[in-house]
């Protein structure tokens, strides 16, 4: 066996683990990165509210959160996952987006049918456990970011919209539309 076959044999799980840490310090940007596109881009794909408030606070140096940022933040509470709660929500979600940067934008889901209830499937590590009623009139509206859902119900990570359309449920008789709209 050559001499530099077995020096590699013997590093190789130690040059695995070096570049897999370079992978990850280059997936989430660093504390030297001083654009905040940059920084909130990681916090807002790993759908961490906490980071992207922390991240924002430190970036612009401010003492307070500005109105847009605590509306943004405060979205995603377990107060709003009621019906009658989404236009304010998607309103405060797809500003807060635009703020850093993204290009959301609204969608509309509306019942057709005998029913107008709308439902939302809760899952915990893929099991359902509960449904929550989102609309006693056939409307919900959320926004779309690329292909994900993000609501109330979704929180900032937000669910892929074939999953989220799986997750919303009518009574027989009754079908969901989905649709891009320009504003509330």
């Amino acid at each position: 066996m050559p001499l530099g076959t077995s020096a590699i044999r013997r590093s190789g799980p130690v040059l695995l683990v070096v570049l897999l840490l370079c992978l990850v310090a280059r997936a989430v940007p660093g504390p030297q990165d001083d654009s905040i596109r940059g920084r909130l881009k990681a916090c807002l794909l790993l759908g961490d509210m906490q980071c992207v408030v922390t991240q924002y606070m430190a970036l612009k140096d401010l003492g307070r959160m500005p109105d847009w940022l605590v509306a943004f933040q405060n979205a995603f509470a377990v107060a709003n996952r009621r019906a009658g709660e989404c236009e304010k929500v998607a309103r405060a979600i797809h500003l807060g987006l635009v703020e850093f940067a993204q290009k959301p934008v609204f969608i509309r889901f509306t019942v057709e049918g005998k029913y107008s209830q709308l439902g939302f499937d809760v899952l915990e590590k893929g099991v359902f456990v509960k449904n929550l009623q989102i609309s006693s009139n056939g409307y919900h509206v959320a926004v779309k970011l690329g292909d994900r859902v993000i609501d109330a119900y979704t929180g900032l990570a937000g669910l892929p919209l074939h999953e989220y359309l799986a997750r919303l449920t009518t009574r027989p008789g009754s079908h969901v539309i989905q649709q891009v709209v320009e504003g509330l």
